[in-house]
């Protein structure tokens, strides 16, 4: 199976929105949520699920379930030792190295309070500091795949799908903060971070659920809502949009019903605005395709997105902290931007030169990266 080079493109064209807006600058007024009421974080979830989707569901095909684990449980020790890496830079230098200065210590003070069960927490991944949020949402998920996987595979996709649904209908309720209580009080740091796991389980399933379809049906590379006009959709997506930007004349007062399209429990008007914006990419496949050829470099990115997303963690929190504490002008936050992101790229040189040297292969099969 050959490298999906338009994933890959899109892949770290997520990581640069990232790394732009984990970075103070007025830049990241502009790649927070660009396209209406929908961030990097949701596709970067949607797509690492969508390719967990195309390989294990080819896996369990060809190889049976006990390959498919230990496929997984593999990818699972890649991402738990960069979350592991992540957290020792963060306590070992933001924490006791720089933690006395009032930024730092805003980010880490459970860890600065209480080190040692802090530390054994994170590694439990119940304590998630600030920006190490998302590696252990990926972990918990792919943990879950391979049962995900093999159920569907015997009994179909609808008992999984009703019961994410479900799932996220409860979050919408408190689900995660009546758990969170629950171990409130104890002597573990228990401080899950901003994403609700119960929420954002539903786009990890429709994920999978589309690199199901697509490995099972290679041909149809576009999804079919007869039912629904593109015509609706793109006026749709049009209206999020415009009621994103304030300088386009539409605005939607919610009043007190903000939860709709609350980012952190993944409300409802902010998953209709994502798929239908993942309807309209599928239904503009050919022409986004080109439009990514402009992009190729950032392939380098998405082939090595683990290691550099773990290491922009690291920089970002620096970068956080310093200019808050040195309240930094624009153009010295530009000036840190640009120097992250142009280590990120030298390094994608070295890890794809690297990666080609060691393997001597270039077609390999795609990664899961997230």
């Amino acid at each position: 199976m050959k490298r999906l080079l338009e994933i890959d493109t899109f892949r770290g064209l997520l990581l640069l929105i990232m790394v732009i807006n984990h970075t103070p600058s007025p830049l990241r007024e502009v790649t927070t949520q660009p396209l209406g009421f929908v961030s990097a974080a949701e596709a970067f979830v949607f797509v690492s699920a969508y390719l967990c989707g195309l390989i294990f569901s080819r896996k369990l095909k060809s190889s049976g379930l006990p390959e498919l684990k230990r496929l997984a449980r593999r990818r699972i020790r890649q991402i738990y030792l960069n979350h592991v890496l992540v957290l020792l830079f963060c306590f070992a230098v933001v924490g006791q190295l720089l933690g006395h200065q009032t930024p730092f210590y805003n980010m880490l003070h459970p860890y600065l309070e209480r080190p040692t069960t802090a530390a054994l927490s994170a590694l439990l991944l119940l304590y998630q500091p600030p920006l190490l949020d998302i590696l252990p949402m990926y972990l918990v998920f792919l943990l879950l795949t391979p049962l995900i996987i093999s159920v569907a595979a015997r009994v179909g996709w609808l008992p999984p799908v009703v019961t994410s649904l479900l799932l996220w209908l409860a979050a919408q309720y408190g689900l995660k903060e009546w758990i969170v209580s629950s171990f409130a009080g104890g002597w573990l740091v228990v401080d899950p971070g901003a994403f609700n796991l119960f929420s954002w389980q539903l786009l990890w399933i429709s994920g999978l659920l589309l690199g199901n379809h697509l490995q099972q049906d290679p041909e149809h590379t576009a999804l079919t809502l007869t039912k629904i006009p593109w015509p609706a959709l793109a006026g749709l997506a049009t209206f999020f949009f415009c009621w994103r930007w304030p300088w386009i004349p539409v605005s939607v007062d919610l009043g007190s019903h903000d939860w709709l399209l609350d980012k952190w429990q993944l409300g409802p008007l902010r998953l209709l605005n994502f798929f239908t914006l993942l309807y309209l990419v599928f239904w503009l496949g050919p022409h986004l395709a080109k439009a990514l050829g402009w992009l190729k470099p950032l392939a380098l990115l998405g082939r090595n997105m683990l290691p550099l997303f773990s290491l922009h963690i690291c920089f970002s929190l620096l970068a956080i902290g310093f200019i808050e504490l040195y309240e930094l002008p624009d153009h010295w936050c530009y000036l840190i931007l640009t120097l992250q992101l142009g280590v990120l790229l030298y390094l994608s040189l070295f890890l794809d030169r690297f990666s080609n040297n060691k393997s001597g292969d270039n077609a390999a099969t795609p990664p899961l990266h997230g």
